[in-house]
């Protein structure tokens, strides 16, 4: 009976320090907060154009424009604003090639920057569900031996509800860091969402993203509150 206590004791002790070790950890994931916000609009640029007088592609070439807020980790106060310009092609109906170039602003608190991207999206209907996937392959301009390239993976899914404009959307969407390491699997995010559509022009999406850091010293993780509106011309 006593060697029992005594193990008991033991193992309550190991419990208790292996706590306090974890709790004095650097490695200890921060939790932060932060919301983003976004205004876009998609166009037909030669719809109506005499110069371009192919139907199918002016019936698939699309180009956009988004501006966005991003705020820091409390929620207080502005932590980037975003410029992006781009364009998207649609091949075929499971086929969409997307280039898009970002101006971040980070104002006086950090340095202003700049990244580019190239995207394959492919969505595919099953029954009520609507599968996605998205690569991303995208390069911000910083200097040799910090993050610039990263590879994007993002598997989507959405239910089509009958009678309901609010279907569900999940997604998990994986980071990897191609540098002078090799790759390195660097972070997740997850998000639940729903788009509006109040209009065939009109689309407004809300979500909320869970971003979880890995292979750095002091991760981050973080949840997102996020709202955007998109309006699409001609």
């Amino acid at each position: 009976m006593r060697s029992l206590r005594r193990c008991c004791t033991l193992l309550l002790l190991l419990l208790a320090l292996k706590a306090a070790a974890q709790e004095r950890s650097p490695l200890r994931p921060r939790l932060l907060s932060e919301a983003w916000g976004s205004i876009g609009v998609q166009f037909r640029p030669f719809r109506n154009s005499a110069r371009v007088k192919e139907p199918d592609f002016n019936k698939r070439f699309r180009m956009g424009a988004e501006v966005g807020y991003r705020s820091d980790e409390n929620l207080s106060g502005g932590r980037q604003v975003y410029l992006d310009l781009g364009a998207r092609y649609k091949f075929h109906d499971l086929l969409r090639v997307s280039l898009e170039h970002r101006f971040s602003f980070r104002g006086a608190a950090g340095e202003n920057g700049q990244r580019s991207s190239l995207q394959v999206q492919s969505t595919r209907e099953l029954g009520r569900f609507i599968a996605e996937y998205r690569f991303r392959y995208q390069h911000e301009y910083l200097d040799p031996g910090e993050v610039r390239d990263q590879l994007r993976n993002r598997i989507g899914l959405v239910y089509d509800i009958r009678k309901w404009k609010l279907d569900p959307e999940v997604s998990v969407e994986l980071f990897t860091w191609a540098g002078n390491l090799g790759w390195r699997y660097i972070g997740t995010r997850y998000s639940i969402g729903t788009t509006w559509r109040p209009g065939k022009k009109h689309e407004v999406g809300i979500a909320v993203l869970h971003d979880r850091e890995r292979y750095v010293y002091a991760p981050s993780y973080r949840f997102i509150y996020a709202l955007s509106y998109t309006l699409g011309l001609n």
